[in-house]
């Protein structure tokens, strides 16, 4: 992980699955602090959600249902 925007916060819409799944993986990768913001958690291709995902890698996350 590295720490190119750690202490910053992105807000990612339609964070739960396809292009915004991708930007918010790889803003947390950097060491942002992700708000994950979509209509559902639950990735519309299925499988595990972003918040799973970006939590398991030792990133912090939130999701928020807009």
């Amino acid at each position: 992980m590295s720490s190119l925007l750690a202490g910053k916060i992105a807000v990612v819409t339609g964070a739960s699955s396809g292009i915004g799944r991708a930007i918010a993986s790889s803003f947390a990768s950097e060491g942002a602090s992700v708000v994950i913001a979509d209509i559902t958690e639950q990735p519309v291709e299925g499988g595990d959600s972003t918040l799973d995902i970006i939590t398991r890698a030792g990133g912090a996350a939130f999701f928020q249902k807009t």
